[in-house]
């Protein structure tokens, strides 16, 4: 299928990268034709293997998420879009259920816009998102410090966060590690100590909640980032400083 030609960005509107991932033509070519409106360069995806194979081409600022995909569950792929912190994720559903949403937004994604789509909504959201996400890298670096002896991030504003001896061992393991990428085997036998085996999304898990307790004191998401086929790396040690506080 021939792809769209994208349109320049509108005058005063960032050119923000969209993946639209849909598996329902109609729908998808409704949101594209909204969102180039709106100036912004998208890129479709039908299914989950193609929206992975597509974010490795396209390299969107945020993806845009059905949960009904005919080929994987859409909070799996929701999970591996966050897990690698390089963009933001909305999730764009019929499913309206508490259930739902609480999961989808548990699982790392950023938004949860239900349908049928209000399309002025959708533009303002993916702005708002694409703002957000924007701000940290502008912005100076948060410091947190970890207290070794007590196991706990410790904010500028002097407010603690505990970390569980998991969090704590797979944090200092990626700082140690200075820049180089650490695989989720090893992140498994230090932090969990045990084995991984395949499908197991453990290391995943662990690591999403790290990013969670480090944005609580205003890190970016993108200070642990996923190495396709490597495992983890902390992108911008200098956030971290160690201290023994208490």
């Amino acid at each position: 299928m021939k792809r769209p030609t994208q349109p320049r960005a509108a005058k005063g509107d960032p050119d923000i990268r969209v993946l639209i991932v849909e598996d329902t033509a109609t729908i998808a070519a409704t949101m594209q034709a909204a969102l180039q409106q709106a100036g912004m360069t998208t890129e479709l995806a039908a299914s989950g293997a193609e929206a992975i194979a597509r974010k490795a081409e396209f390299a969107p600022a945020i993806a845009l998420i059905d949960l009904g995909l005919p080929d994987m569950d859409g909070l799996d792929l929701v999970e591996d879009f966050s897990a690698a912190g390089d963009c933001g994720v909305i999730v764009v559903t019929a499913d309206g259920a508490e259930a739902t949403r609480v999961r989808g937004l548990d699982t790392g994604a950023d938004d949860y816009i239900i349908k049928p789509l209000a399309l002025p909504e959708l533009v303002a959201r993916v702005r708002a998102l694409h703002r957000r996400l924007q701000r940290p890298g502008s912005a100076a670096p948060a410091q947190i410090s970890i207290d070794a002896a007590a196991h706990t991030l410790l904010g500028a504003d002097g407010r603690r966060t505990a970390l569980s001896d998991a969090e704590y061992v797979a944090l200092t393991t990626l700082l140690e590690a200075a820049g180089t990428s650490v695989s989720r085997e090893w992140l498994a036998r230090a932090a969990l100590r045990r084995v991984l085996h395949a499908d197991d999304r453990s290391v995943d898990q662990l690591v999403l909640k790290l990013r969670r307790k480090l944005s609580d004191h205003g890190a970016s998401r993108r200070t642990i980032l996923s190495v396709r086929g490597q495992g983890y790396v902390i992108a911008d040690p200098t956030v971290f400083g160690f201290g023994s506080e208490t």
